[in-house]
């Protein structure tokens, strides 16, 4: 039997200038600890999940992502990165490769039993809101339709659309920005597929799970946020482990911890808004005047 599924885990970094309470100046600093964490605890996989940096200029975020760089390079186990807004507010997305030295293009990959999906989508702010280009939820469908694996996928935004009531930046500086417009259509061939458990990401700045479906969106902390532990940056960073349980732990000022069932490949809720999901053969009278209703 394969031991557990351990991947560390850490998020918005935001390395550079402090702008507002993101304390950029303390991010290669929180860093080693994380570095030296890795290498002791040894995971099987390492994945840093966007927003390497506060954009500046263009010149100024190049060399700025190239100290996140070299400061990854001194972990021993494989590291995967996921692309961020702010990572591509003044580079292109190939300009940022070539400063990570490493592919920033969706793919996935097995290990240890599960179907890991690097879901590297568009991440470009349009009027406050960001939106899934058409080629993102096609290559989502389609790897997911290639693998029989329970599947994790890794994105930077996350995917439920839950709520950022008391969010500093997303509950009223940028409202429609700590999500996907198209959240609805990702989580329906999420949904559909029947084979993701569960869904990690970052961009929001805090500790958040969710449940839908039976498939579980926990969004990690940021590394230099501070607006939950101010004046002090979180030093946020944890790690997932899967075996009988889907658990994550997030370490720093403002520590979570999850411990979650896996759902069976296949498995959906009772939900009569769906296909999968029958009618109940009874209703009350009541019951059944609101879903005529409703369509």
């Amino acid at each position: 039997m394969p031991q557990p599924l351990k991947i560390a885990l850490i998020a918005d970094i935001h390395h550079g200038i402090d702008i507002g309470t993101k304390l950029g100046s303390s991010a290669l600093t929180l860093l080693q600890p994380f570095v030296d964490w890795v290498n002791a605890v040894r995971p099987h996989l390492v994945v840093e999940l966007g927003d390497r940096i506060n954009d500046f200029d263009k010149d100024t975020d190049y060399r700025w992502t190239q100290d996140v760089a070299h400061a990854f390079s001194a972990i021993c186990d494989p590291c995967v990165h996921i692309l961020g807004n702010h990572d591509v507010f003044a580079m292109s997305r190939s300009e940022t490769e070539e400063a990570m030295q490493t592919t920033l293009a969706c793919h996935s990959r097995d290990l240890n039993g599960f179907h890991l999906v690097f879901w590297n989508s568009a991440v470009n702010l349009e009027s406050g809101t960001y939106h899934l280009g058409s080629d993102d939820l096609l290559w989502l469908e389609a790897d997911l339709a290639k693998t029989d694996l329970p599947t994790i996928i890794f994105s930077h935004l996350p995917l439920d659309n839950g709520s950022m009531l008391g969010n500093f930046y997303f509950e009223r500086l940028v409202p429609r920005g700590a999500h996907y417009a198209e959240g609805a259509l990702a989580r329906d061939i999420i949904e559909r597929s029947g084979k993701v458990i569960a869904c990690l990401a970052g961009h929001t700045h805090w500790n958040a799970c969710n449940t839908i479906d039976g498939v579980h969106y926990i969004t990690i902390h940021s590394l230099t946020e501070s607006f939950t532990t101010h004046p002090y940056p979180t030093g946020a960073f944890g790690i997932l482990s899967v075996d009988e349980h889907l658990c994550v732990e997030v370490f720093g000022r403002d520590p979570a911890l999850y411990r979650l069932p896996i759902k069976p490949l296949g498995y959906h809720w009772q939900n009569l808004h769906r296909e999968f999901a029958p009618r109940p053969a009874r209703l009350t009278p009541r019951m059944k005047a609101l879903l005529d209703n409703d369509g």
